[in-house]
């Protein structure tokens, strides 16, 4: 086997016909014109060149290694959004390193200052998030990606939330739904609390509509207890809003044990719209989030961060739609 010519940074910059500095932007994720990436790139190929991370790390460059923080892999809608933010990394020559719920806060923090990340997407902040302000003291720049925190000093982006519940809600009540319940997500999430306050509101401002709340904390058994415990009471609902589709398909789960037709019987909104929500046996009506768009804004508001560290902190909010599906129908 012939092995490769051993080449450095300066030997691909004089070959592509570019600064040295522009080699290390390109490997490192930062604004290169596109024609310029492409020349250099191919040299990069060429010579199958692999900066060393001790190169790095001595020039004091980036380390092109994004950490994207998430809770809970068992929710459908974290895979798929995670899929979307190392798609939009691999576009940008970056990679990723992933923290779940596995690992303790420290254990967290411990492995992305270990690894030297460039930055942090964090997809699964709350209220007095631990991990998102010991980051912050570290001085490691993030971007609060799909959930959000009031005056936290960080670029967010998120779905409107708001219009999720109030699209939700105007569905329901447009069938003739009065009877309704929410099972809510997990307390001190934003989308939770975004959600819950828009669909009351439109409740509330209905003639005759009750609006009946459990908690569901965006967990499937949670949510399948929560709503058998709504069908068992005296006043069942005829239509519920689920700040999830995990919850969602808990809610169609428990209707079917107690023998519920839906939407004979029971109208079920969920919100996300993952992939399986389509799946022909599901079949969803839920308000469906930008999960591609969220993930691409998220990144580069981060890569922006990076290379503009003194920029004011931008907050995006993307649009939702409502999708309907076979789960609703007017009340019987």
């Amino acid at each position: 086997m012939v092995r490769r010519p051993t080449v450095t940074s300066v030997q691909i910059a004089r070959e592509a016909g570019v600064a040295q500095s522009t080699v290390s932007r390109v490997l490192n994720g930062g604004s290169v014109a596109p024609e310029t990436r492409r020349r250099v790139l191919d040299v990069v190929a060429k010579y199958d060149f692999q900066p060393s991370q001790a190169a790095r790390n001595l020039v004091g460059a980036r380390s092109g290694l994004i950490g994207v923080v998430i809770r809970d892999l068992t929710n459908p809608f974290y895979p798929v959004l995670v899929k979307a933010v190392e798609r939009v990394l691999h576009e940008r020559g970056l990679r990723l390193s992933l923290v779940t719920d596995v690992m303790s806060d420290e254990e967290g923090l411990a492995l992305l200052r270990r690894e030297g990340v460039d930055g942090v997407v964090f997809t699964s902040a709350i209220e007095q998030e631990p991990l998102a302000h010991r980051m912050l003291g570290h001085g490691i720049p993030m971007v609060l990606c799909h959930r959000t925190l009031r005056d936290f000093p960080a670029d967010q982006v998120e779905a409107d939330n708001t219009t999720a519940g109030e699209l939700a809600a105007a569905h329901l009540l447009d069938l003739g739904h009065r009877r309704i319940a929410m099972v809510r997500g997990l307390a001190g999430s934003s989308t939770a609390q975004q959600r819950a306050l828009a669909f009351r509101r439109k409740v509330a401002a209905t003639e005759g509509a009750t609006l009946t709340e459990a908690d569901g904390a965006y967990d499937y058994a949670t949510a399948y207890e929560a709503v058998r415990a709504l069908l068992a009471s005296a006043e069942p609902p005829t239509a519920l809003f689920c700040h999830n589709d995990v919850m969602a398909y808990a809610a169609l789960n428990a209707a079917a044990a107690a023998g519920v037709a839906v939407p004979a019987e029971l109208s079920v909104v969920g919100c996300d719209d993952v992939p399986l929500s389509a799946w022909e046996r599901i079949d969803l009506t839920t308000v469906r989030q930008p999960l591609e768009r969220i993930a691409r804004v998220g990144v580069e508001l981060l890569l922006d961060r990076l290379e503009s560290p003194d920029l004011p902190h931008r907050h995006e909010v993307l649009p939702v739609e409502l999708v309907l599906r076979s789960t609703t129908a007017p009340p019987a």
